[in-house]
């Protein structure tokens, strides 16, 4: 099989993550890294078996052998650099967030589509199989009508820069939320009527954690949990009127339960393919995309991308948390006391 050449721009841990998973898929090749110092891009292309590296994002860009390029770097500069790969006519994948609010994120995707490039977000969720398998028994009324979801997602990141900082638009929203966000959606078919959302928040001023409460058409609810300061167990549970499903890791699932009304168990769903990471899927709707010259994939369209950004700035702004970062408004000023007379 003919191998398809991925360039990735920046060379941290998910990199490495998607260069392992690269290397192990038939017909792909992580061809090329890039990073802002020629000896960081050098010991990462060493480390990680990568033939070509390079010193700045512009070189790589430049590479006639690049067929896709995928944005591995901080929140804040990913609308940045695809609009970069866009220019030089090379289809981008970008790691989610694709951007860190709707305007830019908009822009973006408007921008790829008048140049006639393809531009995707890496939300791997949306291209999972099993998650697809969930949503189309749910069509088919296997638990009855839903519900109520609750779906909740916790890591560790204490010390993570890019999560810490606003001008790198962290906050555990944006690198973790957005996951079990993504999973309610798909399961309810649409956006919520009315939301209540409470943050816990740094020194730093981004979002630590947070409980969004989501109310839908004919009374039903989701409740979302993320934070970045501890582990929590990643399930999602979603509530029928006639049983109930559980996913074992909103993320990345790998095995799903159905129940019946009665609490037993009705059967299992996992993974019919050999795919090790989850990854896999996302680079191969890419890859379809890109060569097809399609503005967007199969499984995750445009206005979706955009939506989810729409809806995490409505909370971000809610809570008075806004990057100091172009397309954001200004932080509003604390209100005066007024003192009792």
């Amino acid at each position: 099989m003919i191998e398809y050449n991925i360039g990735i721009i920046g060379a941290g841990h998910i990199a490495a993550t998607i260069t392992d998973v690269l290397k192990n898929m038939n017909g792909f090749c992580p061809y090329a890294i890039a990073a802002r110092d020629t000896k960081k891009a050098k010991e990462f292309a060493a480390t990680n078996g990568i033939e070509k590296y390079y010193g700045s994002y512009e070189e790589l860009m430049a590479d006639e052998e690049v067929e896709l390029i995928y944005i591995a770097t901080v929140n804040s500069n990913h609308a940045e650099i695809a609009k970069k790969c866009i220019d030089v006519g090379k289809p981008v994948f970008v790691e989610k967030p694709i951007s860190y609010n709707a305007k830019t994120t908009a822009d973006l995707l408007k921008y790829a589509e008048e140049k006639g490039v393809f531009c995707g977000e890496a939300m791997w969720l949306r291209y999972n199989p099993l998650m697809k398998m969930v949503v189309d028994s749910i069509r088919k009324n296997i638990i009855g009508d839903v519900r109520s979801v609750t779906a909740n997602i916790g890591y560790n990141l204490a010390g993570k820069e890019r999560v810490l900082k606003p001008e790198l638009a962290g906050g555990a929203l944006l690198d973790l939320g957005i996951y079990p966000l993504t999973a309610v959606f798909m399961i309810m078919g649409s956006m919520p009527v009315n939301v209540v959302a409470e943050p816990m928040v740094t020194t730093t001023g981004v979002d630590a954690s947070s409980t969004i409460f989501m109310r839908f058409q004919q009374g039903r609810t989701a409740l979302v949990t993320n934070t970045m300061t501890t582990h929590l167990d990643n399930k999602c549970m979603i509530y029928g009127t006639h049983g109930y499903i559980e996913i074992d890791n909103v993320n990345n699932p790998k095995l799903v339960t159905i129940y019946g009304s009665d609490g037993k168990s009705r059967g299992e769903m996992k993974p019919q393919d050999d795919a090790k990471t989850g990854y896999e899927y996302e680079f191969k709707a890419a890859r379809k995309a890109a060569i097809a010259g399609s503005k967007e994939t199969e499984d995750y369209s445009i206005a979706d991308t955009i939506e989810l950004y729409r809806f995490t700035d409505a909370i971000r702004y809610t809570w008075n948390e806004m990057f100091p970062l172009p397309e954001e408004p200004p932080k509003r000023a604390p209100k005066a006391e007024t003192a009792n007379v």
